[in-house]
């Protein structure tokens, strides 16, 4: 680290001791981070977590894990509708990537802030889709508020 001081006009440069760069490596200067619930890691981690939910046919975990935003929205019965109705038109799933991750500002029809799409690309024996998995900040993490999945569209 090198520090630079003025003096009548001239710039005189000034190394730290080894001492004083020893103090400050100590562990009483180490950046305190704690838990970050809501990094965008979490926010991958949330969402493959709540994917697999549709994947192993329990959509009424899906909604009890859901933001109360979801819920409010949503009833737990239609869900469990919207969710066997994929399953059927899609058929099993044969593998999932993850793709990309979209910072949303103030959706339309949701409290304003700022939310995450997480999205997927999805392997159905009847078709490939985007799965896109919507978060929403809370106190312990991000809280899934809304799953979409459409068609992927090749270019041609």
């Amino acid at each position: 680290m090198r520090t630079h001081t003025a003096t009548a006009g001239k710039v005189a440069a000034v190394t730290p001791s080894a001492a004083t760069f020893g103090a400050m490596l100590t562990i009483a200067h180490t950046p305190k981070l704690g838990p970050q619930p809501n990094s965008l890691d979490n926010a991958v981690s949330s969402a493959t977590h709540w994917v697999r939910l549709a994947e192993l046919r329990r959509p009424d975990a899906m909604w009890l894990e859901a933001g109360a935003m979801m819920q409010k929205l949503v009833s737990r019965e239609e869900w469990s509708r919207y969710i066997r109705r994929i399953r059927v038109d899609r058929g099993p799933l044969q593998a999932r990537e993850w793709f990309e991750v979209t910072r949303v500002r103030d959706p339309v029809g949701l409290p304003a802030g700022d939310y995450l799409n997480v999205i997927f690309v999805a392997h159905y024996a009847k078709a490939m889709q985007f799965e896109t998995i919507s978060l929403a900040p809370g106190a312990s993490g991000w809280l899934p508020v809304g799953y979409v999945i459409r068609p992927v569209q090749h270019e041609v």
